[in-house]
């Protein structure tokens, strides 16, 4: 059985996220605890510099006699200067000293290597909610109930601001004249964006930017620019989906959390926007996912010549089909919106809900 991946565009649903340090560090939070977006929910202290010393060569030692001469134990925290190693000598001691705050992270064959410690690497509750479980030394996750539009590319970076919608339809582009100093700190949404404006958004120093659909020749550029973008439908003059667009004009003003990470199958991870929202009482559904394909369900097309159209699933036949590409595959049919209905390969279809 094929079970494609899922794109939700769901205006309600108990949204959890994992928040994780890149290494083991420190959480901050208690299992229950309620938290902000801006609350530190874990830490760690990063390397930004290895030393290697020789021993043998600093202290002028045999191999076999090097390593009883360190003052330290790996995995201590010292301060620049403190002593690493030391032998007494006929003129005075031959010392190996911390060239700055640091770790000794190994001690081996006569040599030592030294981790120079950085500034502190924080991670984020990203937006507010309640810490549901706690991951020890690396993180927690979060859960709030909202709603949630996930794409299909971003840049990369987070953040949490107010979104503000900048037209009123998702066929025009975020032209220049929208762009005013009301903009600063907000996350605007538009149809479409062009090199010109995405350079003037970056001046502007808007906190994120949403769209239906970026030219491939500007990804470069995206990537380059302080804010995260997000593209909901895909590249070139993709118009985002009514459904995608209705629900985040619905939510104009409300502050949204921005993740425009890649997409990770194994991790069940998309680029999306959340947007938190008070507790509605009684049960909110996790959204569903590892479904299997079935007749009815709503699905988007996820390669050339159909590539972001969305439709409904009409027929599963039993046997395989050969495409136009000369390629024997399983198939469906769907019922494009506004096209009619087309064959389609498992393989190039979504669920989309």
């Amino acid at each position: 059985m094929y079970i494609p991946t899922t794109v939700h565009v769901t205006p309600l649903a108990t949204i959890r996220r994992e928040r994780l340090l890149p290494q083991p560090g420190y959480v901050l939070v208690a299992d229950g605890e309620r938290v902000e977006a801006a609350t530190v929910v874990a830490k760690t202290e990063i390397y930004s510099r290895h030393y290697f010393f020789d021993l043998t060569q600093r202290l002028n030692v045999p191999l076999d006699q090097a390593e009883k001469h360190v003052r330290v134990q790996p995995n201590n925290a010292i301060e620049k200067r403190e002593i690493i190693a030391q032998r007494a000598g006929l003129f005075g001691p031959k010392t190996v000293r911390a060239p700055a705050k640091g770790t000794v992270v190994e001690v081996k064959n006569g040599k030592v290597l030294f981790a120079v410690t950085g500034p502190e690497l924080e991670v984020k509750a990203g937006f507010p909610g309640v810490v549901v479980s706690l991951n020890p030394d690396w993180g927690v996750m979060i859960e709030t109930p909202g709603a949630l539009v996930q794409g299909v590319w971003g840049t990369g970076k987070q953040e949490y601001g107010l979104l503000k919608m900048l037209v009123n339809d998702p066929t025009q582009p975020l032209s220049p004249e929208l762009l005013d100093p009301s903009c600063a700190g907000a996350i605007v949404m538009a149809g479409l964006a062009d090199d010109k404006a995405l350079r003037l958004a970056e001046s502007v120093k808007i906190r994120g930017l949403i769209v239906g659909g970026l030219s491939s020749a500007l990804l470069r550029l995206a990537r380059s620019l302080s804010f995260p973008t997000l593209v909901v439908e895909g590249f070139g003059k993709q118009m985002m989906s009514a459904q995608a667009w209705t629900l985040l004009a619905d939510h104009n003003g409300r502050e949204v959390f921005l993740d425009t990470r890649p997409a990770d199958r194994w991790e069940g991870r998309r680029p999306e926007v959340i947007i938190p929202l008070p507790h509605p009482g009684g049960t909110v559904a996790l959204p569903a996912d590892g479904q299997a394909l079935s007749e009815g369900k709503r699905v988007r097309v996820t390669r050339a010549p159909y590539s972001g159209a969305l439709g409904t699933l009409t027929h599963l036949p039993e046997r395989m089909a050969v495409l136009p590409s000369g390629v024997q595959a399983p198939v469906a049919q769907v019922e494009l919106d506004g096209q009619g209905s087309v064959t389609v390969a498992l393989a190039n279809l979504e669920i989309y809900e």
